[in-house]
């Protein structure tokens, strides 16, 4: 339990690549996301909407801009209308070609039993109405409720939006807007599991048949008793995969060994200050 301890305190630290390097350059991109619902609409549009694996690359920018599009043909309201004019200019964007309707949460439903898109889902549940913004909309239920579940499901309710897409967007949300989650309920459901975050718990839990609910648990657990931040246990864990190592081999071999770990990441920290060192006078 020890060795898991310090583990966990090393994902921690290896969390700030992620951060910098992805979370907090799209929050900050979106500066206005408390007060503006179209920078909250953009967050999640932009960096989590479109996170399946095998997505077009093309649909997020596309989505962004039919956002902010209808936004300024609209004088920023948000009508009764917006669900279909979105969709349209969007598709409009991509030649109306492989639009993948079926999964895309900005295409408006068709009949009472499909998901509602992103659109839709803001107008059905009032956040329009209640002139919060799509962020700060979670963070109060959040907070009101002392419980995840129901913003968990609340994402999850949009078109094309599963499990891990929305562990991924609260887990940000409540790390970027500085929500407590020491004593909230279900926290499990901010710990996305991907397939690098799965094989990292599984080596050191030594439990190859843990189940992503078992393996969200199991982060929670270890990390609250130690007093370590568990979201940022799991960013960590999954850019030290994705990024640094890639290899499920080499993954398995470092796992051996918390100093080659270090190692490896200070390599990784050396080449980015050399990167950015030698590219400083690229204009």
């Amino acid at each position: 339990m020890n060795d898991a301890r310090r583990w966990l305190q090393f994902f921690e630290q290896v969390s700030c690549f992620f951060r910098e390097r992805y979370m907090l350059p799209l929050w900050k991109k979106y500066s206005n996301h408390i007060s503006d619902i179209w920078d909250s609409l953009a967050i999640f549009l932009e960096g989590y909407a479109f996170e399946r694996q095998g997505r077009r690359p093309d649909y997020a920018p596309a989505a962004v801009n039919a956002l902010f599009h209808y936004e300024k043909q609209n004088s920023g309201d948000i009508r009764q209308s917006a669900a279909n004019d979105i969709w349209q200019h969007f598709a409009r964007l991509l030649n109306n070609r492989g639009l993948n309707e079926k999964m895309n949460p900005l295409y408006p439903r068709q009949s009472t039993p499909q998901k509602p898109s992103l659109m839709e889902m803001i107008l059905n549940r009032g956040i329009v109405q209640q002139n919060v913004t799509f962020t700060t909309h979670f963070r109060n239920q959040i907070n009101q409720n002392n419980n995840i579940q129901n913003a968990f499901n609340s994402v999850k309710s949009i078109r094309g939006v599963g499990d891990k897409i929305t562990s991924l967007y609260l887990r940000d949300l409540v790390d970027v807007m500085n929500i407590s989650a020491n004593n909230v309920e279900n926290r499990h459901l901010l710990q996305p599991i991907d397939v690098w975050v799965a094989r990292t718990v599984k080596i050191l839990a030594n439990n190859q048949g843990m189940n992503p609910h078992q393996i969200a648990n199991w982060i929670v657990s270890i990390s609250t008793q130690h007093k370590i931040n568990a979201e940022r246990v799991n960013m960590g864990m999954w850019f030290l995969g994705s990024n640094i190592i890639a290899s499920e081999y080499k993954l398995r071999n470092i796992l051996k060994n918390l100093y080659k770990a270090r190692d490896l990441v200070n390599d990784f920290k050396t080449r980015i200050r050399n990167l950015h060192r030698y590219c400083l006078n690229f204009t």
